[in-house]
């Protein structure tokens, strides 16, 4: 090559002739970096229905100091289970998700060991007709309420590692389903078939997320529900509860008696309430008003406007955690997510449906609000659970402009001149 050629040509151009190096790979998104706002979402609204439940345990305390106990018993009792929880929140919050794996197999152990004890008299304890307390020292526990999350926990792990078509029905039942059944069986041993509703429930939304087929899904549905149906006709107090749903005025005074003084204080709520701490109800004529009936009286002090506040912040944080779940590209940190909101955005579903009239009570507390220092913290363990994964988990990547218009360039093709509307010739 002469000189007066390489002086005429351009800078660079042998480094345009070699190879072109391999692409480099790009950054991993986690989903809370696409998605901040469902992130922020998530524990706004936990924290926004924490406080709720604090203040209605301070109202129905002093009525409990009214009626000759402790006058601050159940806000003291709760504010320490939210402390324990939110402290169990901040350290699955700062947990690599992926090691839940490990720790799902042990918890599992570790809770069905428990459901095992409530049945030594030593340890457990009868409370509303149900054996599923236990009392060690000092400490009560209901293992039933860790059950749920460790449910949640295995079913995200084995779901996520099969390797199976969606028409394979054994597959989806062994290990996960006979376990999940297995852990039914033992909840309603103990009396408690509300809570065993749950975990059903959550097992059949863990399949379905899965992939397991319509139709076996469809049946294996079938067969708990008549299950249930079976149970629940073999129990005088639980026909009573079924019939009193299906005819409230059939015994008023007995057992339509807590569903009629529950629409007495949420009728007497009105639009706004009667005022903070101004219930009446919650003075002895509603039974159990700091557990299962919390929200007749959050309905009856603040009104439609409060009942319906908290119907909105529990729908807000299910969307969110659909909105992370679907964004989510790793199938374990998809099951966790929908898994966890599922625990929570069902069992409030059941717990108003019955305070309200729209289900039969099951006695099962609503989250964050209702007394219950066991499901208090699951909760907040299975909002840790959550916002773990999306700390870390990847994001699924927005799709590209030209998947995002496939159906619009589809349409153009299937034209007269195969391009797009704008650019066919004139007619002239």
């Amino acid at each position: 090559m002469s000189s007066a050629t390489a002086r005429t040509q351009r800078p660079g151009a042998e480094d345009a002739k070699a190879p072109a190096p391999y692409p480099r790979p790009r950054a991993t998104v986690t989903l809370r970096d696409s998605s901040p706002a469902v992130y922020h979402l998530v524990w706004v609204t936990t924290l926004i229905l924490l406080v709720a439940g604090m203040c209605m345990m301070l109202s129905v305390s002093v009525a409990e100091g009214v009626n000759g106990g402790s006058k601050y018993g159940y806000v003291r009792a709760q504010g320490i289970a939210a402390a324990v929880g939110l402290v169990l929140l901040v350290a699955l919050w700062r947990l690599d998700y992926r090691r839940l794996r490990v720790i799902s197999v042990a918890f599992l152990a570790l809770v069905g060991f428990l459901l095992i004890l409530v049945h030594v008299p030593q340890f457990g304890q009868m409370a509303g007709g149900a054996r599923s307390y236990l009392k060690i020292g000092l400490f009560t526990l209901q293992p039933s309420e860790l059950a749920k999350l460790a449910l949640v926990l295995l079913g995200a792990h084995l779901l996520s590692r099969r390797r199976r078509g969606a028409g394979d029905f054994e597959a989806f039942m062994w290990p996960f389903g006979a376990i999940g059944l297995g852990m039914c069986v033992m909840v309603t041993l103990e009396g408690d078939l509300g809570t065993a509703i749950i975990m059903a429930g959550l097992v059949m939304g863990m399949l379905w997320l899965g992939g397991m087929k319509a139709t076996h899904w469809l049946a294996l549905t079938g067969t708990g529900a008549a299950a249930a149906m079976a149970l629940v006709f073999t129990s005088h107090v639980r026909m009573s509860r079924v019939f009193s749903f299906l005819d409230p005025s059939s015994d008023p005074q007995g057992a339509a008696y807590q569903l009629g003084q529950s629409m007495v204080a949420l009728g007497r709520g009105g639009w706004i309430g009667v005022g903070p701490g101004e219930s009446v109800q919650k003075f002895q004529y509603l039974p159990k008003a700091h557990t299962d009936m919390i929200f007749s009286i959050l309905g009856e002090e603040f009104g439609l406007v409060g009942a319906g506040s908290v119907l909105v912040l529990f729908g807000v944080f299910a969307f969110a955690c659909w909105q992370l779940a679907r964004r989510c590209s790793d199938p374990m940190g998809k099951y966790l997510i929908a898994g966890c909101g599922m625990l929570v955005t069902l069992q409030a579903v059941v717990n108003i449906g019955g305070v309200i009239g729209a289900l039969p009570l099951t006695g099962v507390p609503l989250p964050f609000i209702s007394y219950g220092r066991s499901s208090l913290v699951a909760m907040l363990m299975a909002v840790g659970v959550i916002l773990a994964v999306a700390r870390r988990a990847p994001a699924r990547p927005a799709p590209s402009p030209a998947v995002r218009y496939e159906n619009v360039t589809r349409i153009d093709r299937g034209r007269r001149y195969g391009g797009a509307r704008g650019a066919r010739p004139s007619p002239r």
